[in-house]
């Protein structure tokens, strides 16, 4: 019994190992307000709809089968200042329908910087949208031990444009609002979840693809591969602790970035949860963004989330919400 353990432990780990790319340009704190309301420690938790994008592999840990519709907002920056490179925004909108052997899922993602022309010198918004439809399907490898892998259309748009207005707000404003070149192709992302009941591991690996999309002239951004490692520990009924790791490095335009995320959540009367978590960004100055979330109730099997997420580092600010059900 405790040899199988180790053994399904160490496929974990070597699974983990897999080499990544040192770069991407999108992060795994996109979107989830559970997730979020953790600080992003959510690998190893990841039991609801929202598993398709965290950790496949998950659903196998939640209920037969759920759904979710999300909404999540990011901004950081003085918005009154005159524009410079640095700020930024994005949003994410996200629907999932789970079950165990399979999952259906839509996520949007968009993303405004105003960034330095490595050439001419001058000050561009950057525009970088992308559109994920995702099928999801589940394995058990070994009773306790999921594999789930997530095929995936993504259609990215690249625009970028100088600027011209007088505040930060109204640049990146108008900078979300321009129309670029726009492709699509297919990608994968493959995870692992091992369930004790007491404790899980989790492991996640996105765009094992790598795709990449061009925009105007020479301008062409690449998702590049994510992995991630996580532990949950489930000490008693509705309560969890969870830490998760970034394996690789982000090379964002704001310098590297990859994250040590910690967070708990509780259950705390019969139609409310709550939640809180904090990460810090080990490539930079670990400055922390600290986070806090709540689930109500609204009926039998259905839940909205919250959450907000503060940081001290360039005034980071986040909020989102879902509506989450399960049956």
């Amino acid at each position: 019994m405790h040899q199988t353990f180790l053994v399904r432990c160490g496929l974990v780990l070597a699974c983990a190992a897999l080499p990544a790319s040192a770069a991407a340009q999108q992060t795994f704190e996109q979107l989830g307000s559970r997730a979020l309301g953790m600080g992003g420690a959510f690998v190893a938790v990841a039991d609801d709809p929202s598993a398709v994008f965290w950790n496949p592999a998950g659903l196998a840990s939640g209920q037969p089968a759920g759904a979710t519709i999300e909404w999540v907002r990011f901004r950081n920056g003085d918005r009154d200042r005159v524009p410079t490179a640095g700020p930024w925004q994005r949003s994410a909108k996200f629907v999932s329908l789970g079950t165990w052997p399979i999952g259906l899922s839509y996520a949007a993602f968009d993303e405004t910087r105003l960034v330095d022309d490595g050439e001419a010198g001058d000050l561009i918004a950057r525009r970088f949208g992308t559109k994920h439809w995702g099928a999801t399907v589940l394995q058990t490898l070994t009773p306790g031990l999921v594999l789930g892998s997530t095929l995936k259309y993504v259609r990215g748009t690249v625009a970028t444009g100088p600027v011209s207005e007088v505040t930060t707000e109204d640049a990146l404003g108008a900078g979300a609002d321009r129309d670029g070149d726009s492709s699509g192709t297919f990608d994968l992302d493959a995870s692992l979840m091992y369930d004790a009941q007491v404790f899980r591991l989790g492991w996640t690996m996105r765009n094992l693809r790598s795709p990449r999309f061009k925009g105007p002239g020479e301008t062409a951004i690449t998702l590049q591969r994510r992995s991630r490692v996580g532990l949950a520990i489930l000490p008693s009924d509705g309560f969890v602790l969870a830490v998760d790791l970034d394996l690789d490095a982000v090379d964002l335009p704001s310098g590297p970035s990859r994250m040590l995320a910690v967070g708990a959540e509780h259950h705390l009367w019969s139609r409310v949860t709550v939640r809180g978590g904090v990460r810090w960004n080990l490539e930079g100055a670990r400055v922390p963004v600290g986070s806090l979330g709540a689930s109500v109730a609204l009926g039998p099997g259905s839940w909205l989330d919250g959450h907000v997420t503060h940081g001290r580092a360039n005034g980071e600010r986040g909020f989102g919400f879902a509506l989450r059900a399960g049956w």
